[in-house]
């Protein structure tokens, strides 16, 4: 395997204090990287916070299209996708070149500490049971697993000492090789920013490398970091979150699980993305209570649906 890897940061160049935590990390790595590229928005002002060394390049804006410059960009093998709000350890490269050669993977990635994904007991039962993401002991080798509502089931009782497989992941980080993410064609998802916000455009990315058939390792010993430092928040943003709530994740479930499935499993499927999407609406509308988010949950509905027609 050659070592050599690019850096691509997705940002708006807002980052601040969690932006230079970055930075940190990319300078201190034990394999450095032939480059690092800033993909910025056209009419964006780079970051303030510098390496000295890094090249500032635009695109139009958006999670995707951001994500499709530097696939595009890319001369080096290897590419590590970063946002703008994450750090990691010095060895963190290295252990996941390791790893990827063990595993025999095109993609690696760590398991994530972030704050934001502890949960009471209360918010853990209703993500269990509206179908979105449920943790529990499992048999099979997958960390995270994709069901059949578009949501994921993630493994608790995980051993150290065995080597496990993700078909998904956190969109704050990717390891994988270039190669493998040109042949999944992540262009043809452009219908993720048709709601105004992008979810899950990380899921799609991570789920067609495993449906294409590229393995996606999961490190178990490498420190990695999501600080979180959030979208700007405004009242557009959590309209366009419950728009894509029910549009994009109907379409994904549409393109990527009910396609992929046989006989009464397409049945069964059916009727997973029907409750996820009631329960996940109704709950969203209850937290914002106005007609604004009713209108905007219908409005995905209708985009969805109209995309599945065609």
């Amino acid at each position: 395997m050659i070592r050599e890897y690019s850096i691509y940061i997705r940002t708006l160049g807002k980052g601040g204090d969690k932006y230079t935590a970055l930075l940190k990390s990319i300078d201190s790595q034990t394999i450095p990287p032939k480059e690092v590229v800033v993909v910025l928005p056209k009419g964006y002002n780079p970051p303030k916070e510098k390496l000295g060394y890094e090249r500032f390049a635009y695109s139009d804006k958006g999670m995707v299209k951001q994500r499709l410059f530097a696939i595009d960009d890319v001369r080096t093998p290897y590419i590590l996708l970063l946002d703008d709000d994450v750090e990691f350890e010095a060895m963190y490269v290295e252990k996941l070149f390791d790893t990827m050669e063990k595993a025999n993977s095109e993609c690696c990635i760590p398991i994530l500490h972030d704050n934001s994904l502890h949960e009471t007991k209360l918010k853990a039962f209703v993500n269990r049971f509206i179908g979105y993401v449920s943790r529990k002991k499992t048999n099979d080798y997958f960390f995270m697993k994709i069901n059949k509502a578009g949501g994921f089931t993630i493994k608790t009782n995980l051993d150290t000492n065995e080597q496990y497989y993700t078909q998904t992941g956190h969109g704050s980080n990717c390891f994988v090789s270039a190669k493998a993410l040109r042949d999944i064609h992540f262009e043809e998802d452009l219908w993720l920013e048709k709601s105004g916000y992008a979810l899950p455009d990380d899921q799609v990315m991570f789920y067609k490398l495993y449906l294409y058939g590229h393995n996606i390792a999961i490190c178990q010993n490498a420190y990695f970091c999501h600080l979180d430092a959030g979208s700007t928040n405004n009242d557009k943003r959590y309209l366009n979150v419950a728009k894509a709530k029910t549009g994009n994740n109907l379409i994904f479930w549409y393109r990527y699980i009910y396609n992929y499935q046989k006989g009464v499993n397409k049945f069964v499927s059916v009727l997973c993305i029907i409750h996820r999407i009631f329960w996940e609406s109704l709950l969203y509308i209850i937290k914002h209570h106005n007609l604004a988010t009713v209108k905007s949950c219908f409005s995905g509905l209708k985009f969805g649906l109209s995309y599945i027609r065609k």
